[in-house]
């Protein structure tokens, strides 16, 4: 089965949608997040970027002021959205490949670090179908590794037979520690390739993704 990442995989738009979360936890939490602090980071969900960054204060604390960034955050997309509706767009390929795996009928699902809200708005705003794909995000679980395991489990499906589709050096992690084959897109390549990456596509053009799955199928 393929388990797809959503920002900067399937959807374009990180500018915006980075500058939307850090204008939300500064709103929130009163202090901006760093490009250090970004770094230090091993995992890179929403939920754990809040928590992480709130160490210091009681879980009661901090799952509220997550809760405070998750409105905010929506807020600030909704508002980009509606100023440029172009804001979030599906990235090449993205709903191609999407409708030829299921003629196929090969199992998907979707596994982001992002909270259920915000991404459910952009994959609309996107227009990408996404009603019937199992979708499990940062709302369910706080690590990216559980909550790719736990969309492979959503689908009836075998870690097994996995494989994670991603842009992120932190997919990358995850899919290691999972044990399962990674296929690398998005505008982070060379990052990837210096983590040890080893399939990576220029875009979600259904025939070249075929041909990464093999090779990622034959490689793990």
């Amino acid at each position: 089965m393929i388990v797809f990442d959503v920002d900067g995989t399937l959807i374009d738009g990180e500018r915006t949608d980075w500058a939307s979360f850090g204008g939300a936890f500064e709103e929130a939490a009163g202090f901006v997040l760093t490009k250090e602090f970004f770094e230090s980071l091993e995992e890179v969900t929403a939920q754990a970027i809040v928590h992480h960054a709130l160490a210091d204060l009681p879980i009661e604390e901090k799952q509220s002021t997550e809760r405070a960034v998750c409105q905010g955050y929506l807020r600030r997309l909704k508002t980009a959205h509606e100023k440029d509706g172009q804001s979030f767009r599906a990235t090449v390929g993205a709903v191609d490949l999407l409708g030829y795996l299921q003629e196929k009928g090969i199992p998907v699902a979707i596994a982001t670090g992002d909270w259920r809200e915000s991404i459910s708005f952009k994959l609309q705003s996107a227009g990408i179908p996404f009603e019937g794909i199992p979708l499990v995000t940062s709302s369910e679980h706080y690590s990216r590794a559980d909550i790719i395991a736990a969309a492979v489990a959503k689908a009836g499906q075998s870690l097994d037979e996995a494989i994670y589709v991603g842009d992120g050096t932190w997919d990358l992690r995850a899919c290691r520690k999972l044990g399962i084959p990674f296929i690398g897109v998005g505008n982070k390549k060379q990052k990837l390739r210096d983590a040890g990456a080893e399939h990576i596509l220029s875009d979600l053009n259904p025939a070249d993704f075929w041909q990464a799955r093999e090779a990622a199928r034959s490689s793990g």
